[in-house]
């Protein structure tokens, strides 16, 4: 055919979009898989599942690899389907909750007339159930886009410090109503300025901050520390609150995941915060003890660094 197996396998010249080459023949891996995308006589795209394996002889040696291709173009579709619904399923059912909200405000304040002590009661009720439903509505919309990829960060200058600093201010009120104590830890030095979005990673800082606060017992404790390590940033939550089972912890960060069903949010939280922390090169993850409390960390890379000392280069 004059092509080589790169274009008409993996619809690419790259030798690393070839598993069977870039991981298992060159790097000796037991197996590899990934995701290509090739092109029909018509033209229209066919994603395929591959799979890659090496061959031996009898003593061992290495003779070459086997490719397996599953066509999934299918699934592909009806994946992009479901996102797609749910995204504007969400969006259009927060049209009427918050034109409900805006006629209730207007009976709450007065302007259609004066409410008896037990309408105003039911009315602040049903209020406070559509804000519920429009913060849960607003937490499913943004974790859809997460899944589709519509969030992307636009990195910029990012001051960990300062903004760790106001974070805390910004639940310090909360925590001191309860009788928690609030503890900032503050690096031997000033952490090098990062390269990140600003509103996505303050996201996951107050995330962490606020759910600290609402699960450690009044008279509890918080401890937030910032620490630099070679590569990236750590930033750690200890609290002395509940803390999480252990059987629970494998899937704390799984969207609508919650520990207990009782409980208020919408068990978004975590796993959006998740998706933020691996879109900036970072990782997340929790430690914790039954009745103990937790440690949630993260760390981000301190990518502007080594961006400017390679231009240097």
């Amino acid at each position: 055919m004059g092509k080589s197996h790169l274009e008409i396998f993996h619809g690419s010249s790259d030798k690393e979009s070839c598993p069977l080459l870039a991981h298992v023949i060159l790097k000796q891996k037991e197996t590899a898989a990934a995701e290509a995308v090739i092109k029909r006589k018509d033209g229209e795209p066919v994603f395929l599942s591959v799979t890659a394996a090496p061959l031996f002889d009898d003593k061992g040696n290495l003779t070459g690899g086997i490719e397996f291709f599953r066509d999934i173009t299918e699934r592909k579709r009806l994946e992009r389907e479901r996102k797609n619904i749910i995204s504007m399923f969400v969006h259009d059912m927060k049209n009427p909750v918050t034109a409900s909200e805006g006629l209730l405000l207007r009976l709450l304040s007065g302007k259609s007339g004066p409410l008896t002590e037990k309408q105003q009661g039911y009315f602040e009720i049903m209020r406070a159930e559509l804000n519920r439903l429009s913060n849960l509505l607003t937490a499913f919309l943004e974790f859809s886009r997460f899944e589709t990829k519509g969030y992307t960060p636009v990195p910029g200058p990012f001051n960990m410090e300062t903004e760790v600093y106001k974070n805390i201010e910004a639940v310090r009120v909360e925590a001191e109503a309860k009788g928690i104590h609030l503890f900032f830890e503050f690096p031997e030095k000033m952490p090098p300025v990062l390269d990140a979005d600003e509103m996505m990673v303050n996201r996951v800082i107050r995330n962490l901050l606020v759910n600290a606060v609402r699960y450690t017992a009044p008279g509890g404790t918080i401890t937030i520390k910032l620490s630099e390590r070679d590569k990236d940033v750590l930033f750690e939550v200890v609290d002395t609150g509940v803390g999480i089972a252990e059987d629970h912890l494998p899937y704390i960060f799984d969207a609508f995941y919650r520990v207990n069903r009782d409980s208020e949010g919408s068990g978004l939280g975590l796993s959006i915060a998740k998706n933020i922390i691996e879109a900036h090169g970072g990782k997340i993850w929790v430690a914790s003890s039954l009745r103990k409390g937790s440690t949630f960390s993260f760390t981000l890379p301190k990518q502007q660094e080594e961006s400017s000392s390679s231009r240097k280069k």
